[in-house]
């Protein structure tokens, strides 16, 4: 189902803003947010985690058929996980998405990146605190 709004993302303009922390993701939230990425509204993605996030072989192909899907979805991954930028420049070396990975202090170059419409640099990183705290805060309850 489209969420423009969900506790894990949130959808202004053209850009969807993810934030994900540690561990799996449950099918429902997955379905979800790939449902979102796929809906014409969302052209431009910026995915931020603290920790590793798991994901199966199910939900990888599903996320790889939503930024796939017409009108193609430009990416941004934010995460300290060497390894996650590594796997991200790879995929993108492959050439079937556009994703490129930045560290969380390079948070700014990847809405820069992105280049969303109609947002501010300082109004898309407002959103992804949104978001993180929005995340954050339903995890401590």
């Amino acid at each position: 189902m489209i969420r423009l709004h969900a506790k894990n993302w949130t959808v202004r303009g053209d850009l969807m803003v993810c934030f994900f922390l540690p561990g799996p993701l449950t099918t429902e939230v997955w379905q979800d947010c790939c449902d979102t990425i796929a809906s014409p509204e969302v052209t431009k993605l910026l995915v931020a985690s603290i920790g590793a996030v798991e994901i199966d072989a199910n939900q990888r192909r599903q996320i790889n058929e939503a930024l796939r899907t017409p009108p193609t979805t430009a990416t941004a991954v934010v995460t300290d996980e060497a390894i996650v930028r590594g796997l991200m420049t790879a995929t993108a070396w492959l050439g079937r998405i556009d994703i490129k990975a930045f560290p969380w202090h390079k948070l700014a170059e990847a809405v820069d990146h992105l280049a969303p419409v109609g947002l501010s640099v300082a109004e898309a990183l407002d959103l992804v605190d949104l978001v993180r705290h929005r995340a954050e805060d339903d995890e401590d309850r």
